[in-house]
């Protein structure tokens, strides 16, 4: 119930709209009862007026008084609706009596007067109060509009009312349905624009503890199963509620002791709505889990297509998706098989209420005990009319189950704690000079096992500095942690003198590039992927940051040039262009502090050369710290860090560590050995 009215709690911008919806509603129900309501007098014209003009009311009616001489000077007996029955009725079966003894033939009344008629109506309207007295005024606006005149302008007369009901009532549920189309896609739309916010805020943590797939499965499939919960949903529980309150209404005017009766088997319906919708709620969680699951499936797929090409593992990822899909399959249908169980056994029951009031209601009419016939089939409009917000309300229960099992499952990331990227929080950096330093620096991802060990390190304004080791020595955490994407567990890291921790992330990471050996462009033009995170970049620009990254030129040879769309993750070009498409990026963005993760390890003797070229350009005159895999590639650089299991075991320049021997001079001599 808490995520539903967190759920409900978003609708709030949009109040203005939900109020006008509210008011169509109620005119669309009000207009929907009036109908149903016209029922009363359309019988009226059509089997009880003369043509005269005067409604002749047979026995039970509502104005019917007693036949006998003086009865009406009697203390009447009246049924529900204020209508008095017990003079006419005991002298009906008295009547009957002598017939069936032979003692009396039977004798035709003679027809009441029209003026003996309204004479004796006029009398009975002072017996009537409180509601009674509403519906004998609602009775006589019927007589005295609907009713006048032949029986042929009556009838068209109700005739253009019901066409005019019918007209406001399908523009009021054509608005009212347009207005909440319009929260509900509003509120789906804030949503899935808060849970990406959340998402590009996080740090690299959270990415490290949930798969891609997982996560693109909360953005798409679970905001739209949540959809349910302020979309259908949130319009049938505003709607139904209105519906159901105005025929119950009606029907307790109309019979308050039938409408008690009918309502004998709500308490069983509610019991199997809510004991299905905790069911649904629970299946709902498995089978979101396991469209999350397809989902990763997929996305792996399609991202290591090489690799399941190359190894030939198409039939085995054929099998391993079908088997999620089946799964799914299993469970998606074991949703809707509790979920349609829900609507017949409701609507089953309303009917048994129905019908029983059908039978027992349409017995008293025959005896005249409960209520004129007309009022009796308008009771019964009203009493059927109901089953179908109730059957709704029942589904629309299920409908928010499933959608909470997905909201609780959007929250979860909406709660989560994000990283501190306000403009508002922490020290503005300015432009920095970039000096950086580690001072015993400890971190670990999971308790207990440490990453790195009291790592302490400085790089000076403008200095080159390389990290070298083994695989899982720490090189490329430690890389990470100089932007802030983790926070050590012990010891401090300094930029230009100020604690990482209290610097604001945003101008931090202004100051800095980073190039990495797995480049990561968008699918997008070439300008926009070099010009990327700026705003007012010339094309000039773009063009002297491409020639200094050696780029220009194989650009220019594209049919569009820098207009040229790379696909994705930039696969319409060469691992070479890919690469020095991000270096130019790093140039044009002219950070003091530029990241390098071996950028030229997988590339060819050609494109090496090329995009070392290009690094050295970038790498002048700005503090640089570069994770090398190929030693000969930094033998020029100011100083060079070994580590092995997180720690620092040697520092020193390329001459100097050679000379010391040690690991450094094993890792050398095994790549100058290898060619």
């Amino acid at each position: 119930m808490k995520t539903y009215l967190r759920m409900l709690r978003m609708i709030k911008p949009y109040t203005v709209q939900l109020v006008f919806a509210v008011v169509f509603m109620l005119v669309f129900s009000f207009m929907s009862i009036f109908s149903i309501g016209m029922i009363s007098p359309f019988l009226k014209a059509l089997f009880n007026k003369t043509d005269s003009g005067m409604v002749l009311e047979l026995p039970g009616s509502e104005f019917s008084a007693p036949l006998a001489e003086n009865s009406t000077d009697k203390k009447g007996s009246y049924d529900e609706a204020g209508i008095s029955h017990e003079g006419d009725h005991a002298q009906s079966a008295e009547l009957a009596e002598q017939v069936q003894r032979g003692t009396q033939q039977p004798k035709t009344l003679q027809p009441e007067t029209e003026e003996a008629r309204r004479a004796r109506y006029e009398k009975l309207k002072g017996q009537f109060t409180g509601i009674q007295s509403v519906k004998l005024k609602f009775s006589e606006w019927v007589t005295g509009t609907m009713l006048k005149g032949t029986k042929q302008d009556a009838l068209l007369r109700i005739c253009i009312v019901f066409f005019l009901a019918a007209l406001i009532k399908n523009i009021a549920c054509y608005f009212q349905e347009i207005l909440m189309v319009y929260v509900g896609q509003a509120v789906i739309r804030d949503l899935r624009n808060q849970l990406y916010r959340r998402l590009t805020n996080m740090p690299l943590s959270f990415y490290h503890q949930h798969k891609a797939g997982e996560l693109i499965s909360r953005a798409t499939n679970d905001v739209m199963v949540a959809q349910q919960c302020v979309g259908l949903s949130f319009t049938k529980l505003v709607k139904d509620p209105i519906f159901l309150l105005m025929y119950l209404a009606v029907a307790l005017i109309l019979s308050w002791k039938m409408t008690l009766m009918a309502l004998v088997l709500m308490p069983a319906s509610l019991t199997v709505i809510i004991k299905i919708g905790k069911r649904l709620r629970t299946l709902s969680h498995l089978q979101q889990e396991q469209m999350a699951n397809l989902t990763s499936t997929l996305q792996e797929t399609v991202y290591g297509i090489r690799v399941v090409k190359a190894f030939a593992m198409e039939n085995f990822e054929n099998r391993k998706f079908m088997g999620q899909s089946q799964d799914l399959f299993k469970q998606v249908f074991r949703i809707n098989y509790v979920m349609k169980l829900s609507s017949p056994l409701t609507e089953q029951m309303s009917m048994i209420v129905a019908l029983f009031l059908l039978w027992f209601g349409g017995s008293k009419v025959f005896t005249g005990g409960v209520m004129a016939p007309d009022l009796f089939i308008v009771f019964l409009f009203m009493i059927f009319s109901m089953v179908r917000p109730i059957k709704s309300l029942g589904a629309v229960n299920n409908e928010i189950q499933s959608g909470m099992a997905a909201a609780e499952r959007i929250f979860q990331i909406l709660d989560s704690t994000p990283e501190p990227l306000d403009d508002e929080t922490g020290l503005q950096l300015g432009s920095a000079t970039g000096k950086v330093e580690f001072e015993n620096v400890h971190f670990e991802y999971v308790a207990g096992e440490p990453v790195l060990r009291g790592v302490s390190l400085q790089v000076k304004p403008g200095e080159v500095v390389a990290l070298v080791g083994s695989s899982g020595s720490g090189k490329s955490t430690l890389m990470d942690m100089i932007p802030g994407f983790y926070q050590p567990n012990q010891g401090r890291i300094l930029i230009d003198g100020h604690n990482l921790p209290d610097l604001n992330l945003q101008s931090l990471r202004g100051n800095m590039g980073i190039v990495t050996q797995e480049v990561i462009l968008f699918h997008d033009t070439i300008f926009n992927n070099i010009a990327y995170g700026l705003t007012d970049v010339s094309l000039t620009d773009v063009q002297a940051a491409a020639k200094a990254a050696n780029a220009d030129e194989f650009i220019e040879r594209l049919p569009a040039g820098y207009e040229t769309v790379i696909g994705d993750r930039g696969l319409k070009l060469s691992g070479g262009q890919r690469q020095r498409i991000s270096i130019a990026r790093a140039i044009l963005k002219n950070p003091a502090i530029l990241l390098l993760d071996e950028a030229t390890s997988a590339l060819d003797t050609e494109a090496e050369h090329l995009v070392q070229e290009a690094i050295d350009r970038l790498v002048k005159d700005r503090t640089t710290i570069v994770i090398a895999h190929r030693l000969s590639t930094i033998q020029n650089v100011d100083r060079i860090y070994l580590l092995e299991a997180g720690e620092v075991v040697q520092v020193g320049t390329h001459d100097e560590l050679l000379a010391a021997g040690g690991r450094y001079k094993e890792l050398y001599t095994m790549q100058f050995q290898r060619g």
